[in-house]
C-alpha cells in the first residue's frame, strides 16, 4: 500500500490509494444500467473498442488526459451512458478513482467512466464565476467547460455512448466542476452529482432542468456548510495557496439548493431519513427532473461511504458512490 496525499476539492483529502474496504449499503441498490439503441447512439459505435486505463487527446492545441473504465466485455456497439467524474484540488484522476470507487462501481453496472485531470495544467479546475485561478490567463474562465465539452465529444467519437445518457460527478472542487456544467454545458448532461463542494459553482438564472444529487456534512471545515471562507492552509504540498483562493467565501448549501431549485422551476420538498445521520431533501422540478439533498450531520468534508479520515472529519455509512448510481440509472434520458 502506499500513502497518498490527495486535496479533494477546494481543498483536499490525504487518502490511501490501495483499495478501500467495502462500506455497509443498507440505502442504495443501483440496477444494471440499460444500454439501449432507443436512445442516441454516439458515432463512436461500431469502431475498434478502445483501451482502457490511461489515455490522452489534443483538441484544438489543448492536451487532454483522462482515465478511462468500461464494463467488462464491451464490444463498442451497443450505446452505454457515460459518466465525467472530476477530482478535487491537488488531487488527480487515479486518486478520484481510488476514494468514489465510481470506476469499478459504475463499470459494473454498465457505464463507461471518464475520470479527466484538468485542461489548464493547475492543481484544480478553474470554476466559471469563482475567483481568480492563480496562474489563469485573461479568457481562461471558460477553459475546463470548453475542456469538458471537447472530452465528451472525443468519448462520443470513439466510444458507443448514448449521447442522451452523459452524466457528471466530482469531490470538493471537482464537484464544483460537476454542477458548473449544468450550465456550461447548456443541458447536455442528464444528472450531476456533486459532493461535498456544490456550493463552489453559481447556479445560472434559467439552466435547462437537469437531475442533481448531492451530499454535504455540518461540520466541513473545508467547504463550510453554513457558508463563509473556506479552510484552506497557506500552504498545500510545499506549495503555496494564493490569497484569492484562501480569502475566497461560498454561500451555504442550503441556500445553494434553494438556488438550484428555484431556478428550475421545483416544487416544494420532501424530507426523508435514510441513514440516522442523515437527512435528505428531495424536489420534483421541471422536466421531469429532480433535486436530491442529502446533509450529513456532523459530517466531514468527505465522500459519504468513502475512507474514513480522522483529519477531514466524520464520514458516513451512507454510500454515495451507490445512491449517485442509482439516481443516474433511474433518471429518464434527455430528448
Amino acid at each position: 500500500m502506499r500513502r497518498i496525499s490527495a486535496l479533494l476539492v477546494a481543498v483536499g483529502v490525504a487518502m490511501t490509494a490501495c483499495s478501500p474496504p467495502a462500506p455497509e449499503r443498507p440505502e442504495a441498490s443501483p440496477v444494471q444500467a440499460t444500454r439501449s439503441v432507443a436512445g442516441r447512439p454516439s458515432t463512436g459505435c461500431g469502431k475498434p473498442p478502445p483501451t482502457g486505463g490511461r489515455n490522452q487527446v489534443t483538441v484544438h492545441g489543448t492536451r487532454l488526459d483522462y482515465l478511462l473504465s468500461m464494463p467488462a466485455g464491451f464490444t463498442n456497439t451497443a450505446p452505454a451512458p457515460v459518466i465525467l467524474d472530476f477530482h478535487g484540488l491537488g488531487s488527480d484522476a487515479a486518486q478520484e478513482n481510488a476514494y468514489t470507487r465510481l470506476s469499478i462501481a459504475g463499470a459494473n453496472l454498465g457505464y463507461v467512466v471518464v475520470t479527466p485531470e484538468t485542461a489548464s495544467g493547475l492543481a484544480g479546475w478553474i470554476i466559471p464565476g469563482f475567483g481568480g485561478a492563480a496562474g489563469a490567463r485573461p479568457g481562461d474562465q471558460e477553459i475546463e467547460v470548453k475542456a469538458a465539452a471537447a472530452l465528451l465529444d472525443h468519448i462520443e467519437a470513439s466510444l458507443c455512448v448514448d449521447r442522451t445518457r452523459e452524466f457528471a460527478a466530482g469531490m470538493s472542487n471537482g464537484a464544483g466542476m460537476a454542477a458548473a456544467l449544468v450550465c456550461g454545458l447548456h443541458g447536455r448532461l442528464a444528472a450531476v452529482a456533486p459532493v461535498s463542494g456544490i456550493t463552489i459553482a453559481r447556479p445560472c438564472a434559467r439552466p435547462t432542468p437537469t437531475t442533481i444529487i448531492t451530499f454535504h456534512g455540518t461540520a466541513d471545515r473545508v467547504v463550510p456548510f453554513d457558508g463563509g471562507q473556506v479552510g484552506l492552509p497557506t500552504r498545500i504540498g510545499g506549495v503555496e495557496v494564493p490569497a484569492w483562493l484562501r480569502e475566497a467565501r461560498l454561500p451555504s448549501f442550503d441556500t445553494t439548493v434553494d438556488r438550484w431549485t428555484a431556478s428550475m422551476g421545483c416544487g416544494q420538498a420532501t424530507r426523508s431519513e435514510p441513514a440516522g445521520d442523515a437527512v435528505l431533501r428531495t424536489f420534483r422540478c421541471a422536466g421531469g427532473a429532480t433535486v436530491e439533498a442529502y446533509v450529513v450531520e456532523g459530517g466531514g468534508h468527505t465522500w459519504p461511504g468513502g475512507i474514513p479520515l480522522a483529519s477531514l472529519g466524520k464520514t458516513t455509512r451512507l454510500d454515495a458512490t451507490g445512491l449517485i448510481l442509482q439516481t443516474f440509472t433511474r433518471h429518464p434520458a434527455k430528448r
